[in-house]
Parts: structure tokens; sequence; C-alpha cells
């Protein structure tokens, strides 16, 4: 199976979302994947890596977040890497269930959807596979998205 990657990495301060999205964007863009396709797999992206800057480092900048795109013609795969604080049990557990996930929300209840706790759930409901990985002082979001593409 032929594949393409390419790998990035940026310093966690959420400023450094707003190139983050864009350039997963042209990728998948790129990649000949559909506007919305692309649009869900940067929003996957920019929420695996909000997650390691506020969760991983709290928010503190001067660390790294790596970023490794690849695709080939059946799959894409985002794994967003970092050396902070590792997904707790909870989360964990979270990623392993099976998607039946709610993200609807009461027509009229605007003062009641929760600002945080989402992310996974986003993630989720429009990947394909997620699982999550860390060994000694890395750990690593794993996004598959299954695709076709013509060669």
């Amino acid at each position: 199976m032929d594949y393409r990657e390419i790998k990035f990495i940026i310093d966690s301060r959420l400023d450094n979302l707003s190139f983050i999205g864009p350039v997963v964007n042209k990728l998948c863009s790129l990649a000949s994947l559909s506007d919305i396709d692309s649009y869900r797999i940067e929003l996957c992206t920019v929420e695996a890596v909000t997650n390691s800057i506020n969760h991983a480092y709290e928010n503190r900048p001067g660390n790294k977040v790596e970023v490794i795109f690849s695709i080939s013609s059946e799959e894409l795969v985002i794994i967003v890497c970092d050396n902070g604080r590792k997904m707790s049990e909870k989360e964990q557990r979270f990623l392993d269930q099976e998607n039946n996930i709610s993200l609807e929300i009461q027509h009229g209840d605007l003062n009641n959807i929760p600002e945080r706790g989402r992310g996974l759930k986003i993630i989720k409901s429009i990947m394909d596979e997620v699982r999550y990985q860390s060994q000694e002082d890395k750990n690593c979001l794993v996004m598959i998205k299954k695709i076709s593409l013509l060669p």
C-alpha cells in the first residue's frame, strides 16, 4: 500500500491552532477529499491538538505537539502526540466504547450546552477508528478515516 506522510511540530500555544486547521484542510483537499470531509478531519485534528495543549500541558507554552498526517488510497491517519500528562482512565475507557454517541441538543435549550467535554465525542463520531497509545513519555491519539481515492 503506497502512502504519503508529513509531520509537523508546533509549540503548545492555542494560537497555533489557527495554523494547524488550515494546513490539515489543505492537505485533505490536495488528496481529493470533499470539502465536507476536509473540514471534518480538520475539526478532529484541531480538537485533538487542543486537548494536548489544554489537558496534557495544562495550557503551558514551550512544549511540543506533533501532528503526523498520513494518507493512502484506503485510509487517512492523523496522529497527535505530546509528552505531557497522560489521558485519564475514564477518557481511555470512553475511547474503547462502541460509537453510540449523541451530540444532539434539545431545541431551544442553548443555555445548557456544555462548554467542555465534547471534543472526544466529536472525534469519535467523525472518525472510523480512534485509539490512544502511551509509551514512556509519549502520548498519541491515533485517528483513522477510511477513504476511497482513485489511484
